[in-house]
């Protein structure tokens, strides 16, 4: 099989994994998570968030959003760009998102863009599947690669369920190796630059 296939394979079958998770259970997982989050000194030490947000069963980052604002970080969410490219965009909330690319909440056009290429920046990435090794299994558009390539400053943290790390995740020379992980166990800090 080849990467493309193998990579489509387990996607069909992470999001199957992800979708059967009970609405309960997904709850306290979500709060072990943020709770591991909130607690590990690379987000203490942190000046600038970049997050998603969650849509979906994706693990919950609304309540991450609201803490981090009150925390006094400055909270950054993704924006897609033409030639498929994405940056992320400073928000004070989800009230300043909109429906944007894909149906995902986007930043609003008044929102600023983020500087992100400096400051002690930490970035949570979303994604399918993750391994040890650091490499994730995305949904296939290749945004976080390309932003994550030209931004090799930001510490990037896969942020999922334990249920999503994989023995291996299929890799292509454009896939960028996470940092970390964030799962209800721990935080898993994989290597530094």
């Amino acid at each position: 099989m080849d990467i493309i296939s193998a990579k489509n394979a387990l996607r069909l079958k992470m999001k199957k994994l992800r979708a059967g998770i009970a609405p309960e259970v997904k709850k306290n997982l979500d709060r072990k998570m943020q709770k591991n989050l909130f607690e590990c000194e690379i987000y203490k030490r942190s000046d600038v968030l970049l997050t998603f947000i969650s849509v979906g069963d994706e693990p919950d980052t609304r309540m991450i959003i609201e803490t981090a604002c009150r925390d006094g970080k400055i909270v950054a969410v993704p924006k897609c760009l033409p030639e498929r490219k994405m940056d992320f965009f400073i928000i004070k909330g989800t009230d300043d998102c909109e429906r944007g690319a894909y149906g995902i909440p986007e930043p609003k056009t008044y929102c600023q863009r983020a500087d992100t290429d400096s400051g002690n920046i930490l970035c949570l990435v979303p994604g399918l599947a993750f391994d040890r090794q650091g490499i994730r299994l995305g949904y296939g558009g290749g945004y976080y690669d390309r932003f994550l390539a030209e931004h090799t400053n930001i510490f990037t943290m896969g942020y999922c369920t334990e249920r999503l790390i994989t023995e291996k995740v299929p890799k292509e020379d454009t896939d960028i190796r996470l940092m970390g992980l964030i799962t209800e166990k721990a935080v898993e800090v994989l290597y530094e630059k």
